[in-house]
Formats: C-alpha cells, structure tokens, sequence
C-alpha cells in the first residue's frame, strides 16, 4: 500500500516538473504572443494561455485515463486537426527561433521555389498524421 502510494507521487512530482518544462519552453519561444500578433487577436491571449494548460492537463491525464471519444468521424478530425495545429505551431515557432530555414536555403542554394518547399513540408507532415491515425485505428478512411 505504501509503496503504491509513493509511486502516485513520485509519478506527480516527475509529471508536474515535466510538465512546468514543457510550459517554460512553450513560454520562451513566445509561441502565444507571436500567434496573437501575427493573427491581430490580442483580447483572446488568455483564452490561448488556458487552452494551451487545459490542453497539457488534458494530455497529462489521458495518459492515465482511456478517454472514449466518441466515433464520430467529424470529431476525430477535429480532434487529429487540433492536435496537428499545436505541433505545427510548436514546430514553426522553434524553427523560426532556431533560424531553421535560413541556413536550409543557404546550405542548400536554394533560391527559387520557397512557398513549395514550405507547402511540401506541410502535406508530408498531414500525410504523416494521417498515417499514423490510420494504422493506429483511430478513424478509417
């Protein structure tokens, strides 16, 4: 019984430094106050801040908890849709910080054809989402 309840904090603890390193990270790249600016929606900067911690509590918790979504094939695409946006927005923000795609083009001499590269890096990524969904089970095709 003791040793159970160690490990439930020991799980917590470890979860919620993660968690806090996750959320700083997400902090230091200013991923929300870029979307805000770049979108012009400044009054709805809170309502970005606590999705984004609903969104990690949500995720924290489902891998402990079997959340049944409903087979409805609208919802798991706005499921999968959501879920695509949070990791292409996280990936262009730390790209952008990182200065990625200047160094691509110049170690590349690539000088023409940039909004196709950026379209192909976009299609191979929903490609790879839903490949994954598929041969996962989540929704059929």
């Amino acid at each position: 019984m003791i040793s159970k309840a160690l490990l439930i904090v020991i799980g917590f603890s470890t979860g919620m430094a993660i968690s806090a390193g996750v959320f700083a990270f997400i902090a230091a790249i200013g991923i929300v106050p870029r979307m805000v600016q770049r979108s012009n929606t400044q009054k709805y900067i809170r309502l970005y801040e606590d999705m984004i911690l609903l969104g990690g509590l949500f995720g924290t918790t489902a891998m402990f908890i079997d959340y049944q979504l409903p087979r409805i094939p609208i919802l798991a695409g706005a499921y999968a849709l959501a879920i695509g946006v949070f990791v292409g927005v996280l990936a262009v923000a730390l790209a952008e910080v990182l200065n990625v795609m200047p160094i691509l083009l110049r170690r590349g001499r690539i000088t023409k054809g940039l909004p196709w590269l950026l379209l192909c890096f976009a299609l191979g990524k929903v490609l790879g989402s839903l490949l994954y969904f598929c041969a996962d089970g989540f929704f059929v095709l």
